[in-house]
């Protein structure tokens, strides 16, 4: 089955894009046939990272599609247009706060319907900080796309741990999250996504590397590049849980 993956976050600054190129990262060293979009266009961090010269009409061969998914109509089609390239994996990083255009651009064209008419499975990658607003993504796309979507929570360990996502796991006061409890009845699967060191992370932007490339960098310290690799295994090791949504490969 071919996978349409779309990366999502309430706003800007909750590791979406940082999760988009952890993915996109994989998708090169595991050699996939995937077209990778940037949502944001040119100024995204997945096109500034992973694009390979100037962007090519139609088709990046091993390169990044660069959509303004929020301007006009005609680049918002670009999004549905692209599973005509019938690639089997198709990577967005979608810009901050999808899920209102996506609604409005799947009332405009039936994009879910297609997806499916062309073979294709979504899977919604929600990055989640703590914050009430983020949380609350969760039912928001899962009432959107419902059954028709597969859907991997990642909670992004940057902004803490377990005890930290209480408003998304409930507590003495509160009861969990309405996404936290719709999640198991739509086949969701939770994922933790660890910590990138913040000055390592700095680095690595500074020297526009993707992340395998930082990793044989000597720009870089050993121990940055030591850092880089464990958490390089890190992010593998949760994906390895739910690669059929993503279109991976199990490591083993």
């Amino acid at each position: 089955m071919k996978r349409f993956v779309m990366v999502c976050g309430d706003q800007g600054g909750t590791g979406k894009s940082l999760m988009a190129r952890a993915l996109a990262d994989r998708i090169r060293c595991e050699q996939r046939d995937a077209l990778m979009i940037d949502g944001d266009g040119e100024i995204g961090n997945l096109y500034q990272f992973y694009a390979k010269g100037e962007p090519v009409p139609g088709q990046i061969e091993n390169g990044v599609a660069p959509i303004h998914f929020t301007g006009p109509e005609q680049e918002r089609d670009q999004l549905l247009a692209t599973v005509d390239l019938g690639r089997p994996v198709i990577l967005a990083d979608m810009p901050a706060a999808p899920l209102t255009q996506l609604k409005q651009f799947d009332g405009d064209t039936g994009f879910f319907a297609e997806l499916t008419r062309s073979g294709y499975r979504p899977t919604f990658v929600n990055v989640l900080s703590p914050f009430s607003a983020s949380t609350r993504t969760v039912r928001e796309m899962i009432e959107l796309a419902g059954k028709q979507a597969d859907y991997v929570v990642t909670l992004n360990q940057w902004f803490g741990d377990h005890e930290d996502f209480f408003m998304w796991y409930g507590h003495a006061n509160s009861p969990p999250s309405s996404g936290y409890t719709m999640r198991p009845d739509y086949g969701g699967v939770e994922i933790a996504f660890p910590r990138l060191q913040a000055g390592l992370l700095v680095a690595i932007d500074e020297l526009l590397l993707t992340v395998s490339d930082a990793r044989e960098d000597t720009r870089l310290t050993t121990l940055q590049r030591s850092r880089l690799h464990r958490w390089m295994q890190a992010v593998d090791a949760e994906p390895d849980e739910v690669t059929g949504y993503l279109g991976l490969t199990r490591r083993q």
